[in-house]
């Protein structure tokens, strides 16, 4: 058979365990523990009914057809009705008192049920809740002593219903062969749902710290990165009320105020954006949406600055070209790689802004003749490992803003990426689907 054959093959039969079992995401490990031991018994009885059958018992075959049935139903309610619990103790009642059962027609000590009922208890330890752990134990002692007892003092009871010797060896191996492998299969599979879970608390723990780190190193550059904008602030407003200052030179410092400005309230707004997604998460609205009437906006806010800094500004963009989209975010990720452009294009540059159709997908390009991005950066540009460089007339960022498009763009399933210019500059692309 083909080595891919046999790989789809597992991969089905993996996927229709799951299922069986219950999905990670939806059910809890004691429950997918509990399925899957439901789904291990309903086996082990459906083997022993002809099993107990053909080697003469015929009563403990009958009562491992009720146990069977009674199993399935109790499957059925903890896997698709969500009555775990309820499962979890009716199993455990019926089981012990249906093996009681078979124990005064399988031959009673001399039998193999003190096996069955060792084997039992190992299930019901691993299913049942922690607190109910001394219950069961007491009640699965004194359930086997009662019985022990009762062929003790009345051994007619428990009569011998192995037809011949071989029988008895046949049962009490078959048996053995049985708890082993459950037991095998049981400890295999709760070690492995153990280390799944310890190596995924792990992971969220790791996470966390980065997270925690790449936070912290946050919010200390943006305690830095304000205390500039403010003192320049109170040296120019210390500096009006001291001295008359030319009306040439005022004007250029008021310039370089509002440019200062500008950009820590876009700072400001992409630290708020980012604080509201890790308290809140993403809260997408999409919807039809207008790329022409969404990019203008956004551009209309910027004139000022790219006319101060001496940029050449020029738009290409399908006026009935219609995105789906969340216009908020959208824009959010228009302003910010808008922004970044302005930021890194030196005076007299040209920043280039395209939207059109690509097949079933809307292609929004910003293209610029900046300072590009350095290769050994390209790898982080979109995490918070980015860390922000001074931009061509030395503008102050904190990195966040790209971040923010990556994740934004993703919420709204489209994609973003860049590339450096063959000659100048670098472009960044977003595609989101056609409404």
């Amino acid at each position: 058979m083909p080595h891919s054959m046999i790989s789809d093959y597992s991969k089905r039969l993996q996927a229709r365990i799951l299922y069986l079992v219950g999905p990670p995401e939806e059910v809890t490990l004691e429950n997918r523990i509990f399925n899957s031991m439901c789904l291990i018994a309903i086996l082990v009885s459906a083997v022993q009914i002809p099993f107990n059958y053909f080697t003469g018992l015929k009563m403990t075959g009958l009562l491992f057809g009720v146990l069977l049935l009674a199993l399935a139903v109790l499957y059925y309610l903890s896997r698709f009705k969500n009555r775990a619990s309820l499962s979890i103790a009716i199993s455990v009642i019926t089981v012990n008192l249906l093996f009681g059962m078979v124990y005064f027609v399988s031959s009673g000590i001399s039998g193999a049920s003190l096996m069955t009922f060792t084997l039992t208890f190992f299930l019901v330890m691993i299913v049942s809740p922690r607190g109910q752990y001394i219950w069961w134990l007491g009640f699965n002692l004194l359930l086997v002593a009662a019985l022990v007892l009762t062929e003790y003092y009345y051994p007619e009871l428990v009569p011998n219903m192995y037809p011949d010797r071989q029988s008895k060896m046949v049962d009490l191996s078959a048996t053995y062969l049985t708890s082993v492998l459950v037991i095998f299969f049981g400890t295999l599979y709760l070690k492995n749902a153990y280390n799944r879970e310890k190596q995924q608390g792990e992971e969220k723990t790791r996470v966390l710290e980065v997270m925690n780190t790449e936070k912290n190193k946050l919010f200390s550059i943006i305690s830095h990165d304000l205390r500039s904008p403010m003192a320049s602030i109170q040296s120019y407003l210390e500096l009006m009320k001291d001295i008359q200052l030319p009306a040439e030179q005022k004007l250029q410092l008021e310039a370089e105020l509002l440019q200062m400005v500008n950009n820590t309230q876009d700072m400001l707004y992409n630290m708020l954006l980012w604080s509201k997604t890790q308290l809140q998460g993403l809260t997408v609205h999409l919807s039809p949406v207008n790329v022409y009437h969404a990019v203008m906006p956004v551009l209309e806010i910027n004139t000022s600055l790219i006319t101060n800094k001496g940029l050449h500004l020029e738009t290409r963009i399908d006026q009935t070209l219609m995105a789906m989209a969340d216009l908020n975010m959208l824009q959010l990720i228009i302003r910010n790689l808008i922004g970044n452009s302005i930021k890194f294009t030196a005076p007299g540059g040209h920043i280039f802004i395209e939207a059109s159709r690509q097949g079933k997908e809307c292609l929004i390009t910003i293209r610029d003749t900046g300072t590009g991005i350095d290769a050994k950066r390209a790898h982080e540009i979109f995490s918070l490992k980015a860390r922000s460089t001074f931009g061509t007339s030395n503008e102050k960022g904190i990195g966040l803003g790209l971040y923010l498009c990556k994740e934004y763009t993703a919420a709204q399933h489209g994609r973003i990426w860049f590339e450096n210019n063959a000659d100048q500059g670098c472009s960044f692309y977003l595609v989101f689907p056609l409404a």
